[in-house]
């Protein structure tokens, strides 16, 4: 790889202006910096180190970037870090036993410092094995197996889980993906529950604000994710957010279409069959349903004897969560209740202790029938 990048410009002849240069200059000394962290032992110390330069170089930027345009630049050498390591990572692990190797190269391997796990001391991560694990063991030895979609998915599943991260950007850089907030491909691909706020709120979003959080080196850079500016309240709301997930789901999970479909079916005809005052409950069951079959491997969303306690918490009358739902709920304010419509002579007299609403007579004058005391009356009719 050639060290000197060339720099065309569209008119040779024009001088760039200050602002160019000095711009030119920053990106160039970031280069550096990654240049010189290719070259280093790729320790966290020197990560750490790198990532520093990196964001003081790009600091001292004139003229100043903005937070976006900041964040966009240290991203991207960021990006060059991380992918000089999975390609060095990549190459170590591509090697076989069996290649050639000049006797003149082994002495020279044997002098390198063994890594944690690597008790031959070659320095090469050895491949871990789960066969002793007591839940493996257990797998093994029993009768039972997953059913088709279940066992495709496990398998999926198990292949995104060695690189979550490498997985993730796939995805997202997949030319047909369908659109979708980054920060929720994490739990699409992992397996774990979508959060349908995000992913509404992701539908009407004007600003990329999924950003993520990463320590690099000892050093933590914040992408923080920012709080769903919209919710799933109505059933509208979950039928935008449940169309946009699982399109996505089906993206990664091909064999899951049918799944998905049939589950989205049943939760409509739950809203239909419901008042709109406990659509929440329904939101609710679906929430708790897609959580527990994200925490589960021998579970469809379309499993339904596996959801019956939710149904009853959440949807049957004596559920704890539909009592609490329904007490969440703001009451209807009592409507004052006048056993006559005689004004109350105590209170023309300063003396009722009670309040209008629970008075068995009106408090009104007693001359004129107004919204005043009898003494503070002008007009005397009706007086003796």
């Amino acid at each position: 790889m050639s060290e000197n990048v060339a720099v065309e410009t569209p008119n040779s002849q024009t001088e760039p202006s200050a602002e160019d240069v000095s711009t030119s200059q920053v990106a160039q000394e970031c280069l550096k910096t990654i240049e010189a962290y290719r070259k280093s032992g790729r320790k966290p110390s020197d990560r750490a180190s790198g990532t520093r330069e990196l964001i003081s170089t790009l600091a001292s930027s004139t003229p100043e970037l903005s937070e976006s345009e900041f964040n966009d630049s240290l991203g991207a050498y960021l990006s060059m870090l991380e992918q000089h390591d999975h390609s060095i990572r990549h190459a170590e692990g591509s090697q076989r036993p069996e290649d050639p190797e000049t006797e003149e190269d082994t002495p020279v391997r044997s002098k390198r410092a063994s890594s944690p796990g690597s008790p031959d001391g070659t320095g090469k991560k050895q491949k871990q094995d789960d066969s002793d694990f007591p839940w493996v063991v257990r797998e093994q030895l029993s009768e039972f197996q997953l059913e088709g979609s279940l066992e495709k998915t496990l398998k999926l599943l198990r292949i995104f889980a060695r690189d979550l991260k490498f997985a993730k950007s796939s995805v997202i850089n997949s030319s047909r993906a369908p659109p979708f907030p980054h920060s929720e491909w994490t739990n699409v691909i992992a397996g774990t529950m979508v959060d349908l706020d995000h992913v509404i709120s992701g539908s009407f979003a004007v600003a990329n604000d999924n950003r993520e959080i990463e320590s690099l080196g000892g050093m933590e850079v914040k992408f923080g994710v920012a709080k769903p500016v919209k919710q799933v309240k109505t059933s509208g709301d979950w039928f935008i957010a449940w169309g946009n997930y699982s399109r996505a789901a089906v993206y990664v999970f091909p064999h899951r279409k049918e799944e998905f479909d049939l589950y989205g079916t049943r939760i409509l005809s739950l809203f239909a069959a419901t008042s709109p005052n406990s659509h929440t409950s329904v939101i609710n069951l679906d929430k708790g349903i897609r959580a527990r079959v994200g925490e589960c491997r021998n579970l469809l969303l379309t499993d339904q004897t596996s959801f019956d306690d939710l149904k009853l918490y959440w949807l049957n009358p004596i559920g704890a969560g539909g009592r609490t739902s329904n007490e969440n709920r703001p009451k209807a304010s009592k409507k004052a209740d006048y056993r006559d419509n005689e004004p109350c002579l105590k209170w023309n007299a300063g003396d009722c202790p009670k309040r209008a609403s629970e008075c068995r007579h009106k408090h009104v004058c007693a001359n004129c029938g107004k919204n005043h005391r009898a003494c503070d009356c002008k007009s005397k009719e009706g007086s003796t």
